[in-house]
């Protein structure tokens, strides 16, 4: 039998004013103008509170174009006029048009056309440059290729031989060793390079370079000008290649220092500015029909929460890189020192919760006398010192950097002997620290650090 059973909780939920809130404080300055524009399209109660100034910004050269009248004498006089203006006038950057250039797997199948392939072959080249990564590697099994396009492997690796051979050299390898090998096989090049990658390969990943001077007979000295010619070799040959547009940072965030005194500027000035429509608040209060009216009321409301989500937003940002100043002053100061800092320690500065403060720093750059920064970089876990004095775990990573740097790469320090070095400066840090900090410079274990 069925019983009903009643029970009290409580649950926390946001108010629509907040998840907008959240939405907007996660964007940067680009990304804010573009949702911005779509705002104003979705909400017909939301204006711009200058139209004439931004819209004609973007509208005037075309209005002027379509008021142009074109009589026979300007046709006549056109060619002699334009040359004459168009060495008066001098051309902005935003004048010239960008070229639209091809991106990195376009380039390839462009590249096709020299080959002479059949319609096969074409059809099997396209799947196989379809299927290369970012670095310039084949991610996909041949096998499988060929079951998709039920035709023999065989057939599918004659045509990525070819593919191996276009520019760059190597690329759709599926291994390191056949990319270099690719890139070395129409080179006058010294044998034993050919050697090494082609039977002794495992050896001179693993850095063991003892065995392969047994192995293949040769001095050292042999050995290190083959290896000098190997290490001139693409190992991504993907990343050279792919024109992606470059992204310019747009720093959401400028400060500069006058008299000794901070001056932090919010760089929002090329926002366009909203208002809500009084042609909206007019028919609200004049509509009766109760549908309309709630529709209206409800566009009006959401404009408002808009306007306000974007003046708090400008708000915060000023709080939280005010709060990052006053706790990193030395290194506004001179871009040397930084302190230790979390994101709770600003968000009791400025009384505000940790993820608001997380929203606000990711993705967005201050721009200092001495370079641009994003928010986040200011945030370091701290070491502590024989002294007792707390350390930005950032300089422990770059003095463990430079203590790499300047090691006797014949026998490179493993992770317990750079703990050890670490120590005798003064920082309190154990082996499996210096690891994690190791890998997260992307610098590999002491063994395959090993030159001769």
């Amino acid at each position: 039998m069925k019983r009903l059973k009643q029970e009290q909780s409580l649950n926390q939920t946001l108010t629509p004013q907040q998840i907008l809130q959240a939405n907007l404080f996660q964007l940067n300055s680009a990304n804010l103008e573009q949702r911005i524009l779509e705002e104003l399209e979705k909400n017909p109660a939301l204006e711009l509170s200058d139209n004439e100034s931004y819209l004609n910004e973007n509208q005037s050269d075309d209005e002027n174009d379509d008021k142009f009248e074109w009589d026979q004498d300007s046709l006549d006089n056109f060619d002699n006029s334009y040359s004459d203006n168009f060495n008066k006038k001098q051309l902005s950057v935003n004048d010239i048009p960008i070229k639209d250039e091809l991106d990195f797997h376009d380039q390839l199948k462009e590249q096709l056309k020299d080959l002479n392939l059949s319609i096969q072959e074409l059809e099997i080249a396209e799947e196989l440059i379809g299927n290369i990564d970012g670095d310039g590697y084949l991610t996909i099994e041949t096998i499988l290729i060929a079951d998709r396009l039920n035709i023999n492997e065989l057939m599918v690796i004659k045509v990525l031989k070819k593919i191996q051979k276009l520019d760059p050299p190597g690329i759709g390898s599926r291994n390191l060793r056949e990319c270099l090998l690719s890139q070395i096989e129409k080179k006058e090049i010294d044998p034993m390079v050919w050697e090494i990658l082609e039977n002794h390969f495992d050896d001179f990943a693993n850095h063991k370079y003892q065995e392969i001077i047994s192995n293949i007979n040769c001095s050292e000295s042999d050995l290190k000008n083959a290896m000098d010619t190997i290490s001139s070799l693409n190992p991504k040959p993907g990343l050279g290649s792919d024109t992606l547009k470059n992204h310019n940072i747009i720093p959401d965030i400028i400060i500069d220092n006058s008299n000794n005194n901070w001056n932090i500027n919010i760089n929002d000035n090329f926002l366009p500015e909203l208002t809500v429509s009084v042609g909206y608040k007019k028919m609200l209060e004049n509509q009766k029909e109760k549908k309309v009216k709630q529709f209206i009321k409800s566009k009006i409301e959401s404009a408002y929460w808009f306007i306000d989500a974007l003046k708090k937003r400008h708000q915060t940002l000023y709080l939280i890189i005010d709060a990052i100043i006053k706790r990193q002053e030395s290194f506004f100061s001179d871009g040397k020192k930084l302190k230790p800092m979390i994101l709770k320690d600003v968000a009791n500065d400025i009384n505000m919760d940790i993820s608001t403060i997380s929203r606000m720093t990711n993705g967005k750059y201050v721009q200092l006398s001495f370079g641009i920064y994003e928010l986040k970089y200011f945030f370091s876990e701290g070491i502590k010192t024989d002294s007792g004095e707390l350390v930005s775990n950032k300089t422990v990573k770059e003095i463990l950097k430079t203590i790499i740097e300047n090691e006797d790469k014949k026998n490179p320090y493993g992770d317990e002997k750079l703990s050890t070095i670490l120590n005798q400066k003064g920082f309190k840090i154990a082996r499996r620290t210096v690891t994690k900090y190791r890998e997260s410079l992307k610098i590999p274990i002491g063994r395959l650090r090993k030159e001769l």
